[in-house]
């Protein structure tokens, strides 16, 4: 049989059938082979080593790179020191390496494996089916999954990571923001440094969080949680269902919840915040409706029929729309004293001018009781200097418009634009170094009790159901006219019914 082998080269050997070694110590061995350039080595059938030092081996496999390797069926190594292997792979990229089946690694030190992988970034790799690894130190694994951005990782099914240190993992995700990181399922993490996991969602402000199904975190640094929730505002945080955190640092919770004002943080079931910087609302089918700033309890019945219990507003005002409850029994108000001194529960009071003291028998007005718990307190400055604003002469108090300057973050971005804000005028007595003291804790003020049921020390002669009236040291003592007794609750105590003489 003629075997037709060539040995061409210089110190070639050709072995087999139809084979050529054309390069100088190059070696052909098989069916059909050929090895042209120095030292290069081919064996099996219809492979070529058509580059120094290469090797091909295997059924119609192609080593043209310098030092490469090709093996396998119909594998093209055509770079230097490339390796391709497996069945129509292709190593076109300096020390690139493919394997599998359809697989192609066209970058300097890129990676494909598996089938119909791309590995095109220079030291990329990509694995699994249908995969794609574009950029450069790009990773893409799994099915169908495409890893477009430097030194981005898609990972999953259907995934793609196209921002420079992207991630995306699960199915059909995108992170297509810088060092963003999308996961679990048809999620889009599009903002820098994003992050979206659960179902349908997309973080595409930066720094955001989106999580949950069908949320949106579209204002930067702002987290949607829950089910349809959406984060518009900078730094907001939605959460619940159906929930909208549109103001910058507002808050939402609950269901069908809006905070659509900075800073602002609604809560329950459709409340709204309705445009008020700084409110928060909570409770069912309600909207803030007055001042900025100010609490609101919502306890409408439906959309239609909206409605509001209180109102804690931030100029002091308290509004209820319903019963104020208290265990104590009794209305008071704050008097100062006349020497300056601390009065003690349970004392008839009288007045001199606007003053008060211990009243004692004849004197002509009994203002009402000295009280240890009051159910209501009036003019106790309990909060803070009550001069602190300027009013008018009937003690309303006096606003003017100001303007708020621009809040900046630390690089000078803004934040909130500048704006005109309605603020009550300070007194230019008031002092805000110096510590406040409520009038409860000063001796020289005293809690009168004038309307209700109140405990009065007595003389031990007061009986319950008839009447009693002033004695000496502003303590009880049986009258025939005077203050309906209600009980004994002590022997020198008894409790009296003020605002009503009989």
């Amino acid at each position: 049989m003629l075997c037709n082998s060539q040995a061409v080269g210089a110190c070639s050997t050709a072995e087999g059938t139809n084979t050529v070694a054309i390069g100088s110590s190059s070696h052909t061995e098989g069916l059909d082979t050929i090895a042209t350039q120095t030292a290069a080595h081919t064996e099996g059938y219809l492979t070529q080593a058509l580059a120094d030092a290469s090797h091909a081996e295997g059924g119609a496999s192609i080593a043209s790179g310098l030092y490469s390797h090709a093996e396998g069926e119909q594998t093209i190594a055509g770079a230097e020191a490339a390796h391709a292997e497996g069945y129509f792979t292709s190593a076109s990229g300096s020390a690139s390496h493919a394997e599998g089946g359809g697989t192609m690694a066209r970058a300097l030190y890129a990676h494909a494996e598996g089938q119909a992988t791309i590995a095109d970034g220079v030291n990329s790799h990509a694995e699994g089916f249908l995969t794609s690894a574009l950029e450069q130190n790009s990773h893409a694994e799994g099915g169908l999954t495409i890893a477009a951005g430097i030194n981005a990782h898609a990972e999953g099914e259907l995934t793609i990571a196209s921002g420079l240190d992207s991630h995306a993992e699960g199915l059909e995700t995108t992170a297509s923001g810088q060092a963003a990181h999308a996961e679990g399922e048809n999620n889009t993490a599009s903002g820098r440094s994003s992050h979206a996991e659960g179902n349908l969602n997309l973080a595409s402000g930066a720094f955001t969080h989106a999580e949950g199904q069908r949320t949106v975190a579209s204002g930067d640094q702002s987290h949607a949680e829950g089910n349809q929730s959406v984060s518009s505002g900078q730094a907001a945080h939605a959460e619940g269902a159906i929930t909208t955190a549109g103001g910058l640092a507002s808050h939402s919770e609950g269901v069908n919840t809006v905070a659509d004002s900075n800073y602002a943080h609604a809560e329950g079931q459709s409340t709204s915040t309705n445009g008020l910087e700084g409110v928060h609302i909570m409770g069912r089918f309600g909207a803030a409706n007055e001042l900025e700033y100010s609490w609101y309890l919502a306890n409408g019945t439906s959309a239609e029929a909206p409605g509001l219990a209180a109102k804690i507003l931030s100029n002091g005002d308290v509004r209820i729309d319903g019963t104020v409850s208290s265990p104590a029994a009794d209305y008071a108000e704050m008097f100062e004293t006349v020497d300056g001194q601390h009065i003690e529960p349970g004392y008839f009071i009288t007045l001199e001018g606007d003053r008060v003291r211990i009243a004692r028998p004849g004197d002509r007005y009994i203002l009402g009781v000295s009280s240890a718990v009051p159910a209501y307190l009036a003019d106790s400055g309990e909060m803070g200097w009550q001069g602190r604003y300027v009013t008018d002469e009937w003690g309303r108090t006096k606003y003017h418009e100001v303007t708020m300057p621009a809040l900046l973050d630390k690089q000078g971005a803004v934040l909130a634009p500048e704006r005109t804000e309605l603020q009550p005028i300070l007194n230019p007595a008031w002092n805000p170094k110096q510590a406040y003291i409520p009038r409860m804790q000063r001796p020289e003020w005293v809690a009168v009790g004038m309307l209700g049921k109140l405990r009065v020390r007595d003389d031990g002669s007061c009986k319950p159901g008839q009447l009693c009236n002033v004695g000496q040291n502003g303590i009880a003592t049986a009258s025939t006219e005077g203050y309906y007794v209600l009980r004994r609750t002590g022997e020198a105590q008894i409790v009296v019914l003020i605002g009503k003489t009989f």
